[in-house]
């Protein structure tokens, strides 16, 4: 259920000092970017001589819910002032039960490794994640992402990912001599394209791309779980980090949800096998309980 905030209301609560730090911040241009997080809006904001700081509100259980990076913390910060005026002014669509980013559940080792970060020189830190993001696409490109340096991607660069995606999965049973481990390659290297452009900026034609990609990859899989002995976790492996992505792209583009379930209930029936988007539960903060019902009802 979308729920609407008074942004009056809200500025009197923040007080004189936080709204006149956020009307300084939406003058300067800030918040560039918002992204749909947890049903709640979520953006880095960047201020001349102050490091980034990525902040995120939404409605919970508890109320109108904060999250920022900056000293501030959990209060009703200049810069969550200024990223919910944003977003208002975009027609955000706020959900009544959001999950803030400190709510999801994090991996244990995450968090050790994420402690471990924390106590090492910044100098130092950057040069090892620059170290491997030299020789890593996806961790460049979300570096370049979350230093703001990447733009939506032009109608030649979707061009060319359609068709390296669309060549890829073509030459890996292409020929007399391909094998299994071809195809499993494909389809790796399928997940690396789709988390490279996904580190751009959401819009539609990237989550209509992803789309593609899974669609390419329903086509192998059919091989490998054929050969379920052999491969017996890779396919939903490969398809699983597909799904997740075009989920996320969702949460943050926002489709109209009739015209999602319809592109979903297409491309399941069009698969061979079970498609790798086959999981109507994960669309539920998209979608709604009634069309993944109808979704679910149709398998």
């Amino acid at each position: 259920m979308a729920v609407r905030i008074d942004i009056e209301a809200l500025r009197a609560e923040a007080g004189s000092v936080a709204c006149a730090a956020a009307d300084k911040l939406q003058a300067a241009g800030q918040p560039t970017e918002i992204v749909a997080v947890g049903g709640g809006a979520s953006c880095v904001i960047r201020e001349a001589g102050q490091p980034p700081y990525e902040v995120w509100v939404g409605v919970t259980a508890d109320g109108f819910t904060v999250e920022c990076d900056c000293p501030a913390g959990a209060e009703l910060c200049g810069y969550a002032v200024a990223l919910t005026a944003a977003a208002l002014e975009d027609g955000f669509s706020w959900s009544s039960a959001a999950t803030p980013p400190s709510a999801v559940e994090v991996d244990p080792r995450l968090t050790e490794l994420a402690e471990l970060a924390r106590g090492i020189p910044a100098r130092r830190l950057a040069s090892l994640v620059a170290e491997w993001a030299a020789t890593d696409r996806v961790l460049e490109n979300r570096l370049r992402a979350h230093a703001g340096q990447l733009e939506p991607l032009t109608t030649g660069e979707l061009d060319d990912i359609r068709r390296t995606i669309d060549n890829l999965a073509h030459e890996a049973t292409s020929g007399d001599r391909w094998d299994l481990h071809d195809v499993e390659k494909a389809g790796r290297a399928i997940v690396e394209e789709v988390e490279v452009l996904a580190q751009r900026p959401p819009t539609q034609e990237t989550l209509v791309l992803v789309e593609r990609a899974a669609r390419a990859w329903d086509g192998l899989a059919g091989y490998l779980w054929d050969a379920w002995e052999t491969y017996e976790e890779e396919p939903a492996e490969i398809g699983g980090a597909l799904r997740a992505v075009h989920v996320r792209l969702c949460e943050q583009v926002q489709p109209d949800p009739d015209d999602l379930a319809a592109r979903l209930a297409e491309i399941v029936g069009a698969a061979e096998v079970d498609s790798c988007l086959d999981e109507p539960g994960d669309y539920l903060g998209v979608l709604g309980r009634d069309r993944v019902k109808a979704l679910r009802n149709r398998r």
